[in-house]
């Protein structure tokens, strides 16, 4: 196994047979794309939020994939919630944020009205702060699948796969993933506090805040990682109602409370034999 870091967590590949070419597109994705390195593009493009930007033609693909993400989600997960994850106090990379500071204070999500994109031409109607974290970490690891030609690659734990891989769940528990893509979304990793009240990346777009969710960590597998990504994503924000739009989707989900208690969709349950379910 190969294991480097880039998009502050831990990428692992199952062999060598691409390592340099995979090293350079998390490399260059995350200086594209990051909020906090001082010239990248997506620095650039929120640093004039409002009117029409040019940009790349890799940042109107990913954006154009955050976009698709928005509509099949109902808008529950967004790009446009860069500047409500700002307020909460996700100001700077993780690691040099203070344990506290000033309370947190909501800010409206806008409606993805406010922008569209044409080629590689956005127009903002109103002031529209960009966060692609959404997306850009979960195609990044396909993308670099594809690169391996095969096998599998790990970012932060979310993981492609074209071959049958053993992958640990949220409170030690494990499965085997035979293939396609796995991701967990969660409040309790990345925590921080303002005002003395815990916060967290995940934004409710209906009110500009850290979602206020019964879920602690969601799990889905999909066909890919950035679709297990968006699912994931959207059940946690969803609340009460993740599990049922996970069964209307018929995507395997498994879903922690907050008191720890397991909830699992009939797709999971089928997938997943009994005794590694929870």
């Amino acid at each position: 196994m190969i294991r480097f870091r880039s998009m502050g967590c831990s990428i692992v590949l199952s062999d060598n047979r691409a390592e340099e070419p995979i090293r350079e597109l998390f490399d260059e994705r995350d200086k594209r794309f990051s909020r906090f390195v001082e010239n990248s593009e997506l620095k650039a493009v929120n640093g004039r939020p409002l009117g029409i930007s040019i940009v790349s033609d890799d940042f109107a693909a990913m954006l154009d994939l955050a976009l698709r993400a928005a509509r099949a989600t109902g808008g529950v997960v967004t790009p446009a919630v860069g500047a409500a994850v700002e307020a909460a106090g996700y100001d700077d990379d993780f690691g040099r944020l203070p344990s506290d500071g000033l309370p947190a204070a909501p800010v409206a999500v806008p409606d993805l009205d406010a922008l569209a994109l044409r080629g590689r031409v956005l127009l903002r109607v109103e002031p529209v702060v960009l966060d692609l974290n959404g997306v850009v970490k979960g195609k990044t690891v396909d993308d670099a699948l594809a690169l391996q030609g095969g096998g599998w690659v790990s970012a932060g734990g979310d993981i492609a796969t074209t071959t049958p891989v053993e992958v640990r769940l949220p409170g030690g528990a494990s499965i085997l993933l035979r293939e396609g893509g796995l991701a967990t979304s969660s409040v309790d990793v990345r925590t921080w506090k303002r005002g003395g009240l815990a916060q967290h990346h995940l934004i409710d777009p209906t009110t500009g805040r850290p979602a206020q969710t019964p879920w602690r960590d969601v799990t889905v597998a999909a066909q890919d990682c950035v679709a297990a990504d968006i699912a994931a994503k959207a059940a946690l924000l969803m609340g009460d109602g993740g599990l049922s739009w996970l069964e209307r989707l018929r995507l395997p989900g498994r879903l922690v409370d907050g008191r720890g208690a397991v909830h699992l969709t009939r797709a999971w349950r089928q997938a997943v034999p009994h005794k590694a379910a929870a």
